[in-house]
């Protein structure tokens, strides 16, 4: 096995920004009873389990999902898919006090069984829209190299890497 491939073995965290907010694609029409919409409080448990079979890694109870996406003031948007009240889908706008021009797209998780729906890309460009809303003029998101469907979502909504050593440098050359 060559260095290259092991280095690439292991996820390497990546940062992506898309330079602008004009130009969002539509909102893709989801197909019934499929709906997109703002998350409530009330959801913190159904978010948590959403985001922990998401991120194995990261511990989420309905407790800490509710600090995190519903009382911490950055938070602008929470979005998630429902189908028939069950949340499938969700993806969050965070827009930081020191850098109020940039809209972070956080937390974009999607049940295993419904993946390549379309559901992260109605979810990402909802995010998109509520940052232009919000006063942004760019995004950015921060991801793993693991998470082999998401970054090529990304690019195809505009957003490019954003290099800042060298393992990141490696995965964009390939």
């Amino acid at each position: 096995m060559s260095e290259k491939s092991d280095v690439l073995a292991m996820p390497v965290n990546v940062m992506m920004r898309r330079p602008t907010l004009f130009g969002i694609p539509a909102m893709p029409i989801l197909a019934a009873p499929l709906l997109v919409r703002r998350a409530q409080v009330e959801e913190a448990g159904a978010l948590a389990a959403l985001l922990g079979q998401a991120f194995e890694a990261e511990t989420w109870d309905a407790a800490g999902t509710e600090r995190e996406l519903f009382c911490d003031e950055t938070v602008r948007a929470t979005l998630v898919v429902a189908a028939e009240g069950r949340l499938v889908a969700t993806a969050s706008l965070q827009v930081r006090p020191d850098v109020p021009e940039c809209g972070w797209v956080r937390w974009v998780a999607t049940e295993l069984d419904r993946r390549r729906e379309g559901l992260a890309r109605a979810l990402v460009i909802g995010v998109l829209a509520t940052a232009g809303q919000a006063g942004c003029r760019e995004a950015r998101l921060r991801t793993t190299t693991d998470r082999v469907a998401a970054i090529p979502l990304y690019l195809q909504l505009g957003f490019e890497p954003l290099v800042r050593s060298d393992p990141e440098r490696e995965v964009w050359s390939e």
